[in-house]
């Protein structure tokens, strides 16, 4: 929690002037914006600067150089940052948001609204962190500084200390910093979605860590990148036991708001709107199958296997990867893909045991990445038809004729199969012409293209077998 420390003794402790501290006490007491009083809707909007508020104070925020109020989606925000339940504060906000909202500008308001409303916060820190970039965290710092052109900041780019509350920009692959902090009262995550994969667990880490030390604000916000990044994966928890309130900020929230008719018109015109207006993970990044094309092979379709050839294309994993299954069957010349599943760490036994229990539906054919010959000789031994893939060998050529087959709409997905779809909207070409997995695991996007691969062959003889 805060601590309330008289003037003096911040002045004392900061060496802060008595001009300076008498330049902050205009902010003091001030409510952060009043909803829907007169001045503060958008039909009768006053522009100039004025005590009734602090975002008045400050002055509005602006976009393409023109005065915004601050919307009914933003007092949502406010009251969930604020709600109080069994005499507790929930400080704890995820947002998934479109572009251009201001929801970035707004919580930068908020931080600056607490550290000046009172002392409370005189001797705490806030922390902004952002992708791993540090033009983008100096950015922030100079977001903050311009809302009080008047005062005279003598800090480093990376600091501005509002009223003697810190606050310090971090980039995301730099966060030991932060875990010696000794009165953290808020952290923002900004395009948390974009940071490494490597820096979800080390983001959530450090900032989670101070909830029952300081009791921080902790606002996660982003709009979607990737399937099975750091946003999808804290919606995915249930809200039962998430330590974030949700928000979904789709562009249709800020229509006729932030957002003008004609600036949205303009913007359906771009592959990656989806992606970037309607909260859609992945859509507009990859370019194996784009999603204009990927979108015409996703259909609903009877999943009940028929007598065409079969096969279950399977990635094993049991490490920090997922273990995938892909089920096809070729109909009428078109591959339908009938099964498609993933499991996060699961036992080898319980994987094995799954394979043969499926695999007589599929005719027993199974495929297997080649890296795991301990499945292959246990789901031989089953007496399951399982081959080796030979991902070194065969790889360019499975994603070439995985693309062409979407391309010329040989291929169908059933719309259930969101995570399989997810990961082939977002899967991009590497250097070697292979899906890229640096940025993110693509283990049901394997599965898929074991199993069209040897649909379309039609024949488990033509699998490659190692030589002894």
């Amino acid at each position: 929690m805060g601590i309330l420390i008289d003037e003096p003794i911040v002045a004392e402790k900061r060496k802060v002037t008595k001009k300076k501290i008498d330049f902050w006490a205009q902010y003091k007491g001030l409510p952060f914006w009043l909803w829907g009083a007169p001045g503060h809707t958008k039909e009768d909007l006053y522009t100039e600067k004025r005590t009734c508020c602090f975002n008045h104070a400050v002055g509005l925020p602006l976009k393409h150089g023109l005065p915004h109020p601050l919307y009914d989606y933003e007092q949502i925000m406010f009251e969930k940052l604020f709600e109080v339940k069994h005499d507790q504060q929930d400080r704890h906000l995820w947002v998934l948001k479109a572009g251009g909202m201001g929801i970035t500008e707004f919580l930068l308001r908020v931080m600056c609204w607490l550290a000046t409303r009172d002392n409370f916060y005189s001797a705490a820190q806030m922390a902004l962190i952002t992708a791993p970039n540090i033009d983008l965290a100096i950015g922030l710092v100079r977001r903050i500084k311009r809302l009080f052109p008047a005062h005279e900041f003598d800090t480093k780019e990376t600091l501005a200390i509002i009223n003697g509350c810190e606050m310090t920009a971090y980039p995301s692959h730099n966060l030991d910093a932060l875990r010696s902090l000794t009165n953290l009262s808020f952290a923002l995550l900004d395009e948390a979605d974009f940071f490494h994969t490597t820096e979800h667990n080390d983001a959530r880490a450090v900032t989670e860590r101070y909830i029952p030390k300081s009791d921080p604000f902790i606002a996660m916000v982003s709009t979607p990148d990737r399937p099975g990044g750091l946003m999808e994966t804290i919606q995915k928890e249930p809200d039962a036991t998430c330590v974030y309130k949700k928000m979904f900020l789709p562009y249709t929230i800020g229509l006729g708001k932030i957002y003008t008719h004609e600036e949205i018109e303009r913007a359906k015109a771009s592959p990656t709107f989806e992606h970037e207006y309607n909260l859609q993970y992945g859509i507009g990044i990859g370019n194996i199958w784009p999603y204009e094309i990927l979108i015409d092979c996703v259909e609903d379709y009877d999943l009940t296997l028929r007598e065409g050839f079969k096969v279950l294309g399977v990635d094993p994993a049991y490490g920090s990867s997922q273990f995938a299954i892909v089920g096809a069957e070729v109909r009428d010349g078109i591959i339908y893909i009938t099964d498609a599943m993933q499991f996060n760490r699961p036992s080898p036994a319980e994987m094995t045991q799954l394979l043969i229990e499926h695999a007589p539906k599929y005719n027993k054919n199974v495929v297997v990445d080649s890296a795991h010959p301990g499945l292959i000789t246990d789901l031989e031994r089953a007496g399951i038809n399982a081959s080796p893939v030979m991902f070194n060998k065969e790889l360019s050529d499975m994603t070439m004729r995985a693309a062409e087959n979407a391309k010329k709409r040989r291929v169908r997905i059933h719309p259930a199969f969101k995570s399989l779809i997810q990961q082939l909207r977002s899967a991009k070409y590497n250097e070697k012409g292979h899906p890229d997995k640096k940025e993110m695991s693509l283990d049901l996007t394997d599965a898929f293209l074991m199993a069209c691969y040897y649909c379309e062959i039609g024949d488990m003889s033509y699998c490659y077998m190692p030589s002894d």
